[in-house]
């Protein structure tokens, strides 16, 4: 998620074995993911008139919605945004959630306020789902506690979500060298994060999935198998940095799909499909050179890294 760095670099900072599916499983694909563009991601500052205009341009299919700038639109200005969209077909991919829910209880009741002041406007937006990553470590708190922590405050999310006709992706961050960062650790792939996400109880509660932690978890197409295509809500994209295993990878360092082929991403992509999943796929690479790039040409270099992969 494009917040992490901020969250992570708050605190004071303390990998080749492939997503396996075998040949046999690879069926024909056809355009049926939809390119996203999360303007974040990418070190990307925009309006969201630029945003939308840039998706246009550059034949993305869906972009992250910018909330707190949408939800302060006039009505016609809001009108006039989604008719735009409408007509050249984009849809919203998932917004990223503006709770922080994993510190202290005055931080995540701001943010639980937040939500549910504007969630009607949110809703109005055609926005239907939101998505938010688990730290694999806590400073203080022991498995358990940590555990009963996310299930309480995000079963009031997503409750909350529920009641407007919303989903919330929840997404487990994979990198073992994140996992020194702090005393306790925390879940880190994807059974880990199902036993969350049950103990939460709300059908309305899925997985963002990332190709990169998906990899550095080490977790293949039988740790994944559960997964119905109405459990994926968002998925994001990336590919390893060359010289590193899958032991050594580090959480904010990153590269655009296919730019070294660490990572399967076609069994990935492949494993997604056959699951039925048709929505947004977006990249977020954490790349210093990414982000430094003239609008224009970074735009162009992750078009090119989805449509490489018939995205």
């Amino acid at each position: 998620m494009s917040n992490r760095r901020q969250f992570i670099q708050s605190f004071s900072v303390a990998l080749t074995s492939p997503f396996l599916i075998s040949s046999s499983e690879l069926i024909g694909t056809g355009k049926t993911l939809k390119a996203s563009l999360s303007p974040g991601a990418i070190g990307l500052k925009c309006t969201a008139n630029e945003l939308l205009d840039y998706a246009i341009k550059y034949k993305f299919s869906a972009i992250s919605p910018p909330i707190t700038e949408l939800i302060q639109f006039k009505e016609t200005d809001k009108k006039a945004y989604l008719e735009k969209m409408e007509k050249n077909k984009i849809i919203f991919d998932s917004g990223g959630l503006p709770i922080q829910f994993r510190t202290t209880d005055s931080k995540f009741k701001e943010g639980y306020d937040f939500l549910l002041k504007n969630i009607d406007s949110i809703v109005s937006l055609n926005i239907n789902s939101f998505v938010t990553w688990i730290m694999p470590t806590h400073k203080t708190l022991p498995y358990m506690k940590n555990f009963e922590q996310h299930r309480t405050r995000l079963t009031q999310v997503a409750t909350l979500l529920e009641d407007a006709g919303l989903k919330l992706g929840l997404e487990y961050v994979g990198p073992k060298t994140l996992m020194a960062r702090d005393k306790y650790p925390f879940l880190h792939s994807a059974l880990g994060l199902r036993e969350l996400i049950g103990a939460i109880g709300k059908n309305n509660v899925g997985y963002l999935l990332d190709s990169y932690h998906t990899y550095c978890a080490e977790d293949n197409n039988e740790d994944l198998n559960f997964l119905r295509a109405e459990d994926i809500i968002s998925v994001q994209l990336n590919d390893g940095v060359l010289g590193r295993t899958v032991a050594t990878q580090m959480d904010l360092e990153r590269e655009l799909p296919g730019d070294t082929g660490i990572i399967d991403l076609k069994n990935f992509l492949n494993f997604i499909r056959n699951k039925g999943y048709k929505g947004a796929v977006s990249v977020e690479p954490f790349n210093k050179e990414l982000n430094k790039m003239e609008v224009g040409a970074k735009l162009k270099r992750v078009r090119a890294s989805l449509s490489k992969f018939d995205i």
